[in-house]
Parts: structure tokens; C-alpha cells; sequence
């Protein structure tokens, strides 16, 4: 099943299916992210995760109706998302190399909170009382997982959250996208420009591959294309709020395959702080479906009677 632009069926439990596989794909993408990078440079990682990438994408260009969705008007905005999503890309496989599996994953779901934070000041979005304790409660959560004590590796805690930041961001300024632009496009627009922006570093950090890394390589950039692509799917056929909360069972494969690969178990206060920042992502989720649904008064014609 392909998406055109104008055209929705609503079918939530292929959307869930979607989004539960996207996530474990995204999990693997991780684990194999941070096995490389304790022997490559990261611009090696970026420019595989892209480059690669590029081939299923073009795929699903294909199977969306072929090159006439390639067609845009809005290729500044195309860009742009390439930008913040190769940035993301950047903060997470630095964080994923830095720290524990599970705790890198965790950090990364301080997203929705910069969301509702940065909503204001990007879209001139409303912001309520109740957003702004639960954003406050939730970055709570953030500084208990970065363990104030000093304990913990800054600058992979400081990558993750700009991780969190960039992905906040990317969703507030691309929402627009879709409105007239295929999820297809959207995939490989991403992929060409985040490759060639990573192409000019690829000399300075060049370090060649054996052909296991590079197997290992070029599944990030697959697995991470198709990932991406079924996330935009699942986002298409169900409403975010049946959606979104599967992407916190990114914990549960990131705490497993941190546990089987390199022997890493939660601290307390990591889980203390992820199950802060987790109930608080859901409320506001929940706080957004419930003002969704809330009826607005209809306008009132001019001499009529209510």
C-alpha cells in the first residue's frame, strides 16, 4: 500500500503494526550504530546511514507513483528537514557510542517536552498552564537520568538531549510538509541532501572497512530508510495518539540488547528519571488528544437565533 498526497484510508492496527516494527528497527539500527562507532568515526556513520538509505527510498519513489512525486516547490523546506535530521543523527550516534544503550534511548524521549516547550517561539502555538508543569516535571525526570552528581559523561548526555532537541524541532517545522509534499519525497529529499553534506568529511575520516563492518554499514543506512519510512506510515494510517506511545518500547529493546551486547544494566536513577519523562510524554499526548476532540462553538450567522 502506497501514500499520495490528498488521500488518506485510516486503518489503526496497520498503523500500530507499523510503528511497532519501526521502532524495533530503529532499535537495531542503534545497537549496530554503537558497535561501529567504538572503531569508525562518526561522519563515516552519517554518510552509510544516508547514502545507503538513498536505495529504499528510491524505491518507495517508485512505488508511490514513479518520479512526478519528486516534484516540488518547497525545496528549502526539504532541506532544512535534512539538516535537522542529519544533526539528529550526528547528537544520536555520538550519544548511542558514549553511553549505555538504554540511557542514550531514554534522553531521547525528553523530545516531546522540547516540543510543547518550543512550540510558542517556532509556531506561535498556545501554550497552557498545564503543558508548562508537565514540561517542567518532565525535565525534572531529564536531570535526574543526567545524574547532577557529575557521574555521568556530559558530553554524551549533552548529545542525546540535542538528539531530543533536533527531533523536537524537525517535527515542529516539517509538519507542513506533508500537506503537500508524499511521505516518499519526503524520505528521499532527506537522504540525497544529508549525504551530500556528509560526502565533504568523508576524506578527513575515511577509515576503510573490513566486509563485516561494511555489511554492518550498509544495513544501517537500509534498515534505517525502511524504519523511517514505516514510521511515516504508521503516522498516516493512525492518529498519533494510537501511535505515539509505542515508541517508548524503544526502552525495552534498548535496556536488552544494552544487557546482551555489552553487559549494561540501568542505574536507579536512570530509571527513576525515564519513567518520570515517559508518564509525563504520555500526559501531554493524552492532554493533546483530549483538546483535539473538544468541540469548538460553530459561528453564529448574522441574524439568526441560537
Amino acid at each position: 500500500m502506497t501514500i499520495g498526497v490528498g488521500s488518506r484510508v485510516e486503518d489503526v492496527r496497520l498503523g500500530i503494526l507499523y510503528m511497532v516494527a519501526s521502532v524495533f528497527l530503529f532499535s537495531i539500527q542503534n545497537a549496530i550504530g554503537k558497535w561501529l562507532a567504538q572503531t569508525y568515526p562518526i561522519p563515516m556513520l552519517v554518510f552509510f546511514r544516508s547514502a545507503v538509505a538513498l536505495l529504499p527510498s528510491y524505491l518507495f519513489v517508485l512505488r508511490a507513483g514513479g518520479h512526478s512525486v519528486l516534484r516540488t516547490n518547497r525545496l528549502g523546506a526539504q532541506f532544512g528537514r535534512a539538516v535537522i535530521w542529519g544533526g539528529s543523527n550526528v547528537a544520536s550516534f555520538f550519544a548511542y557510542h558514549l553511553l549505555p544503550l538504554a540511557d542514550a534511548v531514554a534522553l531521547t524521549f525528553a523530545a516531546p517536552l522540547f516540543l510543547t516547550a518550543l512550540s510558542w517561539p517556532i509556531l506561535r502555538e498556545r501554550v497552557g498552564r498545564a503543558r508548562w508543569i508537565a514540561v517542567s516535571v518532565g525535565f525534572v525526570g531529564v536531570l535526574v537520568m543526567a545524574h547532577p552528581s557529575g557521574a555521568a559523561n556530559w558530553f554524551g548526555m549533552t548529545n542525546a538531549i540535542l538528539c531530543a532537541v533536533c527531533n523536537a524541532v524537525g517535527t515542529l517545522t516539517v509538519r507542513g510538509l506533508t500537506r503537500t509534499e508524499s511521505t516518499a519525497s519526503i524520505v528521499l529529499y532527506t537522504a540525497l541532501f544529508m549525504t551530500l553534506m556528509a560526502v565533504p568529511f568523508l576524506p578527513l575520516y575515511w577509515l576503510t572497512p573490513n566486509l563485516l563492518d561494511l555489511a554492518l554499514f550498509c544495513s544501517i543506512g537500509l534498515i534505517g530508510g525502511v524504519s523511517q519510512y514505516w514510521t511515516t506510515q504508521a503516522l498516516y494510517y493512525a492518529p498519533a495518539a494510537a501511535v505515539s506511545p509505542l515508541n517508548y518500547t524503544a526502552l525495552i529493546w534498548g535496556s536488552l540488547f544494552g544487557f546482551f551486547v555489552w553487559g549494561n544494566l540501568p542505574t536507579m536513577p536512570m530509571m527513576f528519571g525515564a519513567a518520570i519523562v515517559t508518564m509525563t510524554g504520555l500526559y501531554l499526548l493524552r492532554h493533546e488528544t483530549f483538546a483535539a476532540r473538544r468541540p469548538r462553538p460553530a459561528p453564529v450567522a448574522l441574524g439568526t437565533r441560537q
